[in-house]
């Protein structure tokens, strides 16, 4: 007799995050939604160049939501993209996802008709796939899990700025006698540009204003004064003060854009040579003296491993404790008490102790808290930059995942030898 059982479909499902406030809410409605379904879901943020501009207070929120989507159980990932829902549909055929949960669109009714918005076109390239579109709890906000301070431009870079313009003022002069006055706007520009690749966003728009400035009153005439005899050069100068903020604008974005990709690539690099030296690694403490070296070269600081005694107290498993603990050695082990207590970061930047100079980053194998990471950087405002927190956190659940099958080889071990077996580890 034929079996007429249907087997219940497995679903998974994927959560498409946004910058906005609801996000949180939008992570917790899924994260309900998966238990009920018992499915396993995953949620994804898709950086395009947009995301660049976003203030930090936007970009930190979005660092938070992805820390709550792991802590609900959500497997989290960041793509990179200019087309957001095409990328978002490539990972969700990548993972047969069944259902999508999005956030409702904001904002202006009539610019979402014109400009499309993802969610939108996620609609309609969404195929056999169900696409929740909720607005979340947007009355709750979380408060950020750690600060990420903007970088702040130095002096040097303004006094630079200022340098490259001194130079596009000279060369002009010796251009002057034998180009027409319109060329001479060309090496403003190329000046501002430079500025923008090399010195930022700020010292860039100062340039632009200055080289109009300049521009009118050493060659437009009459010259030496900002006086302007024909009003067509009022128009030259907003058309050229509004093209040179569009290059610096442009050149920064690039800047940025290269920046980040170099970043990942060091990422990568980073976390594929811990993945090779923990391959070699056996035995608790060996495993814990790879991580505390390489993560120590990769950050440039000092790092040492605890792990808890089974009494209730952390000991050091690796590191020189000398070299990371300086000041208040009891307030510091307190905080190192409470990062594997709850088993959230501590210390330096985040939300529990910020002002310590140690990071403190516990140790996970499966559900439980095995020890706890400590890192004391040498360049601690390299900590307020989130891809430096994402790629430590990276590279300790590497450890923790090395630390998850070398219990397990032992636990393998321990039974067969109650058997009376040879373990295949031996």
């Amino acid at each position: 007799m034929a079996n007429d059982t249907v087997t219940p479909r497995t679903e998974r499902l994927l959560v498409c995050l946004g910058p906005g406030v609801s996000s949180a809410g939008l992570i917790n409605a899924a994260g309900r939604m998966a238990a009920d379904l018992k499915a396993k879901w995953f949620v994804i943020f898709v950086e395009d160049p947009k995301t660049l501009l976003l203030p930090e207070k936007a970009r930190n929120r979005i660092l938070d939501n992805l820390r709550l989507a792991e802590q609900l159980g959500a497997e989290t990932f960041t793509l990179t993209g200019r087309h957001i829902a095409e990328e978002i549909i490539n990972f969700a055929g990548q993972r047969k996802i069944t259902k999508m949960v999005v956030g409702k669109p904001s904002g202006n009714r009539w610019k979402r008709y014109l400009l499309k918005s993802p969610v939108d076109r996620l609609v309609r390239m969404s195929g056999e796939m169900d696409v929740y579109v909720i607005s979340g709890e947007s009355g709750e906000q979380r408060e950020a899990t750690y600060t990420i301070r903007p970088r702040k431009i130095p002096l040097a870079d303004y006094g630079a700025g200022l340098v490259l313009l001194v130079l596009a003022n000279l060369l002009c002069f010796l251009m002057y006698p034998y180009f027409h006055l319109s060329n001479l706007i060309m090496v403003y520009l190329l000046g501002v540009m430079i500025t923008a690749t090399s010195c930022g966003r700020g010292p860039a728009i100062l340039g632009s204003f200055l080289s109009v400035l300049a521009f009118d009153f050493f060659f437009v005439p009459p010259r030496f004064s900002f006086t302007v005899e024909e009003a067509q050069y009022i128009v030259t100068f907003i058309v050229m003060f509004l093209v040179a903020l569009v290059i610096s604008h442009l050149a920064n974005r690039l800047r940025q854009q290269a920046q980040i990709a170099r970043l990942q690539e060091r990422q990568a690099t980073a976390m594929h040579g811990l993945s090779r030296q923990l391959a070699g690694a056996r035995g608790m403490e060996k495993i814990f003296q790879v991580a505390v070296q390489y993560i120590s070269e990769i950050f440039d600081g000092q790092a040492m491993a605890l792990v808890s005694n089974g009494q209730g107290r952390l000991k050091v498993v690796a590191g020189d404790p000398s070299s990371v603990l300086h000041q208040d050695i009891v307030k510091e082990i307190q905080i190192a008490h409470a990062a594997f207590t709850t088993g959230q970061m501590a210390g330096l930047g985040t939300e529990s102790s910020p002002t310590s100079e140690n990071l403190y980053v516990p140790i996970r194998a499966g559900d439980f808290t095995l020890g706890v990471l400590v890192l004391r950087p040498a360049d601690r405002d390299r900590f307020r930059h989130p891809e430096q927190l994402f790629l430590l956190e990276s590279l300790v659940k590497q450890v923790s995942l090395s630390l998850e099958v070398e219990f397990l080889a032992g636990s393998t071990k321990s039974q067969a030898v109650e058997r009376g077996e040879k373990s295949p580890y031996e």
